[in-house]
This record gives structure tokens, C-alpha cells and sequence, in this order.
């Protein structure tokens, strides 16, 4: 006996998205997702994400560039100044912070004692 093939319908194309949903449309785990991913709106006592957003979202995320390429922190040209020490202590510093320095390419000029 011969059964009748059922088309598989695709689902509707919904605008509004639960947590696993929305982090499956962008390509990420629910746990990435959470910590990374855009804020939810708010239903009552649902959180939804709109895809519009999402794409929004992913879209100044691609234009933000790679973290490695970010200054998060700037160098402050007068903190590598031979008046302060490479520590940025008051504190005289010691051979390895010297190395240290030199490393990173700064002047390891030594100071007067101060009297």
C-alpha cells in the first residue's frame, strides 16, 4: 500500500526570532550568542530578536574589523617618556623591566637619581 507523498512545507518566514533562532541565523552557538550578540526586545515576558536587527547588527560587527586590530588602549606618548619610569611607578625599576621595554621598542634611557 502506497502512501501519499506529503510536500515539506518550509516554515513561515518570521520577522521575530527566539534565542536559538536568532543565533542559528547569524552562525553562532546560543552561548556566543548571549554574550556577544544584540539585545532582545522585550514581549511581555519574552525576548525576541528582529532579523532586520540582527543583520544590522552583524553588518557593523563585519565593519567593526578584527579585535586583534582595535586600539582599546592608546599609547599616551608622555607615559614612555624618559621621565617616567617603565613600570609608571615611582618605584626604580628593575633589569627585566628593561627588557621588558626594549621589547616593546621603548627608550630605556636611565635617570639621574633624585635627590
Amino acid at each position: 500500500m502506497n502512501r501519499p507523498v506529503t510536500p515539506v512545507l518550509k516554515p513561515p518566514n518570521i520577522r521575530g526570532l527566539n534565542e536559538a533562532q536568532a543565533a542559528a541565523y547569524v552562525g553562532l552557538g546560543v552561548t556566543l550568542f548571549r554574550a556577544v550578540g544584540p539585545s532582545p526586545i522585550r514581549v511581555r515576558h519574552r525576548n525576541i530578536w528582529d532579523r532586520l536587527d540582527l543583520d544590522a547588527w552583524l553588518d557593523d560587527y563585519k565593519r567593526r574589523g578584527r579585535a586583534r586590530e582595535e586600539n582599546l588602549w592608546p599609547e599616551k606618548k608622555d607615559s614612555t617618556s624618559v621621565r617616567t619610569h617603565p613600570t609608571g611607578g615611582s618605584t626604580s625599576s628593575c633589569q627585566m623591566d628593561a627588557d621588558y621595554a626594549r621589547a616593546l621598542g621603548l627608550k630605556t634611557e636611565t635617570l639621574p637619581p633624585s635627590s
